[in-house]
Formats: C-alpha cells, structure tokens, sequence
C-alpha cells in the first residue's frame, strides 16, 4: 500500500472549500513538494481488485504508476462482468483524486453552517467523539445517540449496526433500508429462505450462464439492469435477449430494456400490487401454474382457521429440523387430515375450498389466495394501472407459457407504501409457475465460499452486526421498531419515527447524531422536513469522503476511504476476488476501522458493554475489535486457511468447480439428518405464499427479535394486498385537478443513489436532472424539449429540464433526485434546486410491516420557467474543470 503526500499549498488550493483555509495554519505532516516525475519513464504495477462505486463488485484490473493510479479498465475473469465496467466504475480515479476529498479530520470552530474548521489526528477526533457519546449516555441513556448511513457503494454497511449494538443505542437508520431491498429481501427469506430476485443486488446468478441456461422469459417489474448494473446484470439480460430468451418489461420509463422487450407495459407508478394480483389471478383461473409443485411444496393446500388466520397443525414440533405438522382436507375420505412432511402418497390434498372441521370455519391457503385477488380481471387492472388491456395479457402469456422464466423485482416497488406486499407476491408469482430452484430460475440456493462470515440476515458484509450485544430493554425503545417489526430483519429504526423523536422529544430525544453517507438531502423524502431535526441535535459526525450538504450542520467530520483505497474479499459465481487498495491518500480511514476503533476508545473510557467485547467467549467466536484492517480481513480468508496477504496474492480462484456450485433442486436433496428433503428455509420447509409468520412477527418480533416485543397496532397480513396511493388521481379527483401527474424516479447508469456529481466525466454527460414527460402532457402545459420546467407538490417546488419523449407513461413524469456540490455552500445548500425528494412523501400512510413511506406515486404539477435553470448551477463541460484531478508528487512506499 502507499500513501499520497502533498504540500501546504496544494492541500490548501485543492480543498477548495471557503473558509477552511483559516483554520488550518499548521503544517505538521506535510511534506515540501518535489517534482513531478515523468509517468512515461516510471515503473508501472498491475492490481486487480474490484468496483464499490455502486452496489455491484464488478472486477477491476487498477495500472499503478508512482503509487498514482493512471488506468482502469475490467477484469475479464469475473464471470459477472466479464470484463466491462460501467460510467461510474471508470470514473473511480476522478473520485479518488478528486480535489474536494476530505483528507483529514476537522474539528468546527465556528459556528454550523460557518465553515470553519481546525484539522485534528484521528486519535484526537476518536476520544473527542467517544467522550461525548459516553457523556450523553450517561445523562441521557444510550439511545440518544443516533447512527446512521447509506447503502450502495458503502463497502461495510453492518460496522455501524454493530457499533450501535455494542454501545447498547438501538438507534441507526439507513434512509433506503425500507424503500430499497428490505422489502424484497424480507418477503424472500420468511417465504424461502434462499437467494432473492434482485439483479442488481447481484443475484439471480442463473442470469450470468447465459449459453447454459434453459430459460426462456424473463420478466424485469420495476427493473431496470442496463441501467442500475450495466456492466453485470445489464449485459447478461442482453446476452440472453440474443440467445433468445423473451423478456417482458414493467416500467413506467422505457428504458433501453423496455425498448429490447417483447412487451413493454408503463404502468402507473405505484399501481404494481393490484397488476401483479391481476397476474396471479389469471394464472389461476386458466390453470397455467404448477399444480404438482403447487400442491406439495407450497403451503397453499394447507387449512387455515378463518377467524385466527393461523394453519390448523396436528402437532407442533419443537426441532429446527422437524416442521409442524399440518392439517389438510382429504378429498378420499371427505375429512381434515394431518399431512406428514413432505408428503403423503395415501391422501388427496383439496388445493381450494372452504369447509368446518370441528366447527371451526377452515379454508386452504389457496382458496384465501384466489379470493384475494378475484377483483383483479384484465380489464379491471388495466384501467387502474393505465394500460392497455390487450398488451397486459399478451404480457402473463409470454411469462406463463414460456417456463422456465424467471421474475426480476426491482427496487420500484420498494418505495411505496404497498412495499412488502409487492415482494410477497413476485415470490407467489415465481412459486406458482414452479420457477423455484429449477434450471433457468431466478430463485436458487447455489453455494457459498464461506468467505463472507456472519449473521444469516447479513451475510453480504464481513462484519458480524453482533444483536446479542443490544440489551433487551434497549431493544424494546428503537424508535418505530414496535409497529414496523420488519425492520428487524437489519435491526435498523424507522427514519419518520426518528425524526419526529427529535422534533418532539417523545418518547426520547436523540441528540448526538453520527452519519456516514453521501448526502442524507438527496435520498430521504421530504428532504426539507429533516433541517429543523438536524438542528435540534447537539452534536453531529459526518463521515464520507467528500463534504456535502449535510456538512453545513456537522460540527467534526471524518474522511472516509474511497473504493480504490479499500481491502474487502469479494465472492462472483463460484469465485473470489480480492478488492484490494490500490494506493492510499492523505489521512482517509476505511471506516470499518474506524468504528472499531471508536468501540474500543469507548470501552476504555469505561463502557461496561463495550468491555464485554473484549472477551471473545462472550462475544460467542465474532471478533471484538480489530486493530487494523488485517486483522479483520484474516479472519474472512481462514475459511480458505490463507492469511489476507495469501489470499491477495491467489485471488481470483474458484472455490468450488462450477458444477458443484451450481446445484438445483436444492430441497429435493436429502437430510441426513431427517432421512427426509432437506425443504425450503422455511419453518414449515415448504414455499410459505400463506405468510402466517408474518402475522408472529408483528405480534411477537420472531424471528427476527432476541426477545418478545409488544404487538403492533394491528396484525400483518399473510397475503398481499393493493392499497392505492394516498395520493391517488383515481380517488382524489380534487387534487390531481392540481396536481394532474403521477411522479416517478429511478436509476440512471452515471450516477448511484446521491453519489458522484461531482465527478467531471459523469457530470460533463448529465449535468442536471431531467424530468421527462409525454408528447401529450408537454402541449398541455405549454412545455417544449429542453424548456426549463417548474416542478411542483403539496411539500415543495424545484426546477428540472424537459425532456419530451414517448418513452414515459402519457399520466406520468419522471425525475431523479440530484445534489449541486458546486452549490454547497449557498443558501440553497445544493440540494433545494432540482432534488425530487424535495417533493417526496415522509408522512403515513406507511408499509405496516416495513414503515416504508412514498418516494414515488405522488402527485406533481408542472409549468414552464421563464428564468432559466438554478442559479449557480453548472451546465457546460469546462464548469467542471475545477474538480478534475490535479498533477501530485510520486508516492512514499508504506511498508
């Protein structure tokens, strides 16, 4: 590893943020510049590692010179992405040497908002910090401290779960958490317990075997891959369109694959429950599922108690191993039977129908399926999801008549209300057409390399999140962790019930604040809603590798490491890699260091839970604290029996030869410990689509709690369910009068989540957001391409740029959220211009199981803007100049 080294002056010049100069009038570890070598005449080294600029890992062969990185281009032995790298993976080096990096601790002293700091050691900035959580605790109790960060590129996401579990704070949230992949991945593991749908979270690994596959459809709902993950689940869905795979498309966007589909529906944004109920019915009502696979590994045929909603069981059983047993109605002998796992060759299970067993009012789990969604015909979903009734069942054809197939949720659903109930059904629809752990599935349980330890909740970090740290009576106060006890599945708080603690101080008020992420304005709803909770607190961290908006209210903040500066074990397929820094710069911290680092300086100062983790009994074989990121990574590699040095150097290999990997039918395979299938991951081991866990985990927090929790105001239901948008053009016909479109947002391939606008290359290809918006609705509001447009709903008004196109549902508008670095130090903080979580919902109705709020399906109006765009936003390419990445000295080699 090396470590970057500058002068006085060019730290000065290059940190390019007003006011900071003035503090920092020391040179105490700066060296006198010497001149620049020649890159021509110097050794060159070759690193392979790979990508964190997004939630992928796409492999990354880094060209080294002087310890500067010069190149970087993919590594062809990933068989994920083969080879490519997208926008935001090749503008790694202008991240990394990006003039506005925060290169050291800094400590504020002015006033929030001033700008003005003093640079600290991290020793200084770790005891500084860990005094005043200590003090707070003492006063005011561990969970008025408040944690949070974000997901995508962080490259540890569970180092904070953990510090907050073992300083006993119940308290950190992560502002996509409920409206990004919780409530997939939720759904998936209570009803499979296996890999989930999501491409570009990196699974359906099925989809990168693309000559190999038998599968014939695949269907991408609220999925856009040549966008979220181009260089990995991108290119293998255009891999399979070649080889002739079909693909269906439900997007309100067209995005390239909609324009590459053989049906593309644009649905109504927010309308994706009562569309999938549609499908769901006319699979059954034409018998197009899976009957045999239906009937004996699902938990459809079971009999359910119509006034509790629970399973009639026969008995219960009290080892993991053994499911319950339950009760059936055997068409034979006109009766209620037990039906012994997995199945029983001498009784005919009823899959439907009603009938009294003992006087109590009993139905299978599929007749309450198949009244659920009996509302739902063709036409009745075409009309209010706004399509085209013709194309909607051309669409179910070409998925239910082409198996094996596959059904892709995208991250769409996750940010409504309607969040968990759109998961649940994606898994019915897959089940019901057998598309489960066959070849050419999406859903499978191929194995794993071991090299990522750790909860089975949290296995794709390396950090072990440690919940049996968190106190019982700490648990029971997480702030809106009694009524949204999906939450539980990361053990994160409720973002809206966070931020009304702050504001109104019950049932507690957090106030020391530590936050690790891009920009919290960008990605949180109602983003305005957030200044006077920043406000109350009284003291704020914010950790990243650049200064943003969210800095203006920080009183230390703390620089992060940038991929390239990073060591983290990577698994792709049947292999692992290595993401290995490259270089190193200034004084960045991986900030899984740092938070180990910050427990112990706690700990030290006498936290009585914080020392427990010095014991690695009672700490039950995790890690307690790390001292150097060697130490950590070690562990992770002995699953090889290779120290991390070893396993950089052997890095890529297989771990398993493809064919034992890859191994279907997984519940089919025997139990040596049962002599039966080994089943689905499922308390029953059948497909659970009657989701009666889910009505125990709001009552009592299991499986997912260490103790029983209050009940949640009311029962979760076991079954999906549409609820429309609260803001609905259908319902409310006084409102969309004002406000007559239906606003979306979504990926686009520059940029991840609130990240890299202020990378000159991706900004240079889109400077500022655009919103588009159909032929039809731009004559109607007088909008022409490329007008300036004022975009406005009930909770605020910023500006977009039009981009009229067809390729947008005629009701609906698109928009992304978007943040201005270059205005971070205006009133307008950078993000008040041209944010859409400007406009965005935070307040109920919210998903009951999840808390999720509404991020898209709310009502907008727009107009034309006579004044042109944002001021002090950048438009043209030489405007980005400014942050393209500057000559420096060659690099000291750090042993």
């Amino acid at each position: 590893m090396e470590e970057q080294k500058s002068n006085k002056k060019d730290f000065l010049s290059a940190i390019n943020i007003p006011g900071i100069t003035s503090a920092l009038d020391h040179s105490e570890g700066l060296v006198k510049s010497a001149t620049i070598l020649d890159e021509t005449t110097s050794s060159a080294k070759i690193v392979r590692t790979c990508c964190r600029a997004c939630i992928s890992n796409c492999g990354v062969i880094a060209h080294v010179k002087n310890g500067r990185v010069v190149k970087l281009e993919g590594d062809p032995e990933n068989p994920m992405s083969k080879g490519s790298m997208c926008a935001k993976g090749l503008s790694g080096i202008q991240a990394l040497y990006n003039p506005n990096r925060n290169k050291y601790p800094l400590l504020r002293v002015g006033k929030r908002g001033e700008n003005k700091w003093k640079r600290i050691s991290w020793d200084e900035a770790i005891d500084i910090l860990a005094r005043k959580l200590m003090k707070t605790r003492e006063k005011y109790g561990a969970e008025a401290v408040l944690c949070s960060t974000g997901g995508g590129g962080n490259p540890e996401f569970w180092s904070i779960a953990r510090f907050c579990n073992v300083f006993g704070t119940p308290n950190w949230f992560e502002p996509g958490c409920a409206q990004c992949y919780l409530p997939r991945i939720l759904a998936n593991n209570l009803m499979y317990g296996g890999s989930d749908y999501s491409i570009a979270d990196s699974n359906c690994l099925e989809i990168y075997y693309t000559k190999d596959t038998p599968m014939k459809c695949l269907v991408l709902w609220g999925a856009a891959p040549s966008y979220s993950s181009p260089a990995m689940g991108g290119g293998a869905v255009a891999d399979l369109r070649a080889n002739g795979v079909k693909t269906v498309v439900i997007d309100p966007r067209m995005t390239p694959d909609a324009a590459k589909a053989d049906v593309w529906l644009p649905i109504r944004p927010g309308s994706d429950v009562a569309l999938l109920q549609a499908w769901t019915r006319y699979i059954i009502d034409k018998n197009l599922y899976d009957s045999d696979f239906v009937l004996k590994w699902t938990n459809l045929p079971y009999l359910v108690d119509v006034k509790t909603k629970m399973f009639l069981r026969a008995n219960k059983s009290n080892e993991p191993e053994i499911p319950d047993t339950f009760m059936v109605w055997d068409t034979k002998t006109n009766s209620a039977k037990p039906l012994a796992y997995p199945w029983n060759d001498d009784l005919t299970p009823a899959l439907e129908g009603s009938f009294n067993v003992n006087g109590v009012e009993c139905k299978t789990g599929f007749q309450l399926l198949k009244e659920r969604v009996e509302p739902y015909t063709i036409q009745n979903a075409a009309e209010i999801c706004w399509l085209d009734a013709d194309k909607l069942e051309e669409a179910i054809n070409i998925y239910a008549q082409n198996s094996p197939a596959g059904l892709c949720l995208g991250v769409a659903t996750d940010q409504s209300p309607n969040s968990v109930q759109a998961a649940m059904a994606a898994v019915i629809l897959n089940a019901l057409m057998g598309n489960i752990e066959r070849p050419g599935s999406l859903m499978q349980r191929f194995k794993t390399s071991g090299v990522i330890p750790g909860d089975a909740a949290v296995s794709t970090y390396i950090v072990p999140a440690a919940r049996k740290m968190l106190p019982e009576e700490q648990l029971k106060k997480r702030l809106g962790g009694t009524e949204y006890k999906g939450l539980l599945f990361w053990w994160a708080g409720h973002p809206a019930s966070v931020k009304k603690a702050i504001l109104t101080g019950k049932p507690y008020k957090p106030r020391v604040w530590i936050e690790r992420s891009g920009n919290k304005f960008a990605n949180v709803a109602d983003s305005k809603s957030w200044v006077p909770a920043i406000k109350e607190m009284e003291f704020v961290v914010h950790m990243y590798m650049y200064p943003t908006s969210f800095s203006n209210y920080a009183d230390m903040l703390l620089p992060a490491a940038e991929w390239l500066e990073t060591d983290m074990p990577v698994e792709s397929c049947n292999k692992v890699f290595a993401r290995q820094a490259v270089t190193h710069l200034w004084e960045t911290m991986d900030e899984t260091l740092f938070w180990s680092k910050l427990a112990k300086r706690c700990a030290e100062l006498g936290h009585e839970n914080c020392r427990k983790a010095f014991d690695p009994e009672f700490m039950g074989g995790d890690l307690p604290y790390w001292k150097d990121m060697n130490e950590l990574l070690n562990r992770c590699t002995s699953a090889f029996d290779m120290t991390w040095d070893e396993f950089k150097k052997k890095a890529p290999f297989e771990f398993l030869p493809k064919n034992e990997w890859k191994q279907y039918y997984v519940y089919k395979q025997n139990n040596p410990k049962t002599g039966k299938p080994r089943g689905f991951d499922t308390p029953s081991k059948k497909i659970e689509l009657y989701l009666e866990s889910l009505i125990t985990l709001g009552r009592t927090g299991m499986p997912y709690s260490t103790c029983e929790l209050p009940p949640a105001s009311k029962d979760y239901d076991p079954l999906p369910y549409y609820l429309e948008p609260s803001e609905s053009p259908i319902e409310d016909s006084e409102l969309a009068k004002k406000y007559p479109l239906v606003m979306t947002n979504g990926r686009l391939p520059f940029y991840h989540h609130s990240t890299l606008r202020n990378v000159p290359w991706l900004r240079e290809m889109y400077p500022v957001p655009e919103i588009w918006i159909h032929p039809e609705a731009a004559k109607t509001y007088g909008i022409s391409h490329g007008d300036w447009v004022w975009v406005e709903s009930l909770r605020g008004k910023i500006k977009a740029k039009a981009n009229v196109t067809k390729g947008i549902n005629p009701g609906a508008v698109y928009m992304e959220r978007f943040v201005f670095p270059e205005n971070y130090h205006t009133e307008t903080e950078g993000w008040r211009e041209m944010n859409v979580n400007v406009l965005s919902k935070s307040t109920a109705p919210y998903n009951d199981v999840v808390g999720t709020y509404t991020l898209r399906g709310f009502l907008v109006r727009v107009s034309r803007a006579e004044d042109g765009p944002p001021k002090g936003v950048w438009t043209k390419p030489e405007q980005f100049k400014a942050w393209l990445p500057q000559p420096s000295d060659p690099t000291e080699v750090v042993k």
